[in-house]
């Protein structure tokens, strides 16, 4: 079976208007199914219920329980760490490191503090790279 949701940018909004299919649905909890977890991932209304509200956010959860799985001590209900996941929009550490990023070079490129981003490095207006760690440092979002 395809997986529709591997390659997903977490960083971008998704179209809240967006309704899926039930093929989708049904894909996705097949996806919660095969979730190797301990206990085992087990589907009900609420689950299928919260899938279809927070469609939006399905991606990013899918991944936060993924990770949570992967790196928590011991998880006593996945369903109910997805639930959650979904409601308040989580997504992995990774993608949340990522926006936060994204977000301080828009707001530092607004404040003319830099002009460009490369990888790892950060660009001031008089040509000098800085490591983007550093900037960020440097100048919190606000300050």
């Amino acid at each position: 079976m395809p997986t529709i949701l591997a390659e997903y940018d977490y960083t971008q909004p998704q179209d809240k208007s967006v309704q899926p299919s039930q093929q989708e649905v049904q894909e996705v909890l097949q996806q919660l199914r095969e979730i190797p977890c301990t206990p085992q991932f087990r589907l009900n209304a609420e689950i299928q219920r919260t899938v279809k509200r927070y469609w939006e956010n399905v991606p990013g959860a899918i991944a936060y329980l993924k990770e949570a799985v992967r790196t928590w001590k011991g998880i006593k209900s996945p369903e109910a760490v997805f639930v959650v996941a979904c409601k308040k929009g989580r997504k992995p550490e990774s993608a949340q490191a990522k926006s936060e990023v994204t977000a301080w070079f828009e707001w530092a490129r607004r404040q003319r503090i830099v002009i460009a981003m490369s990888g790892e490095s950060v660009y001031t207006p008089d040509g000098e790279a800085v490591a983007l760690a550093e900037m960020m440092r440097r100048f919190p979002v606000g300050e």
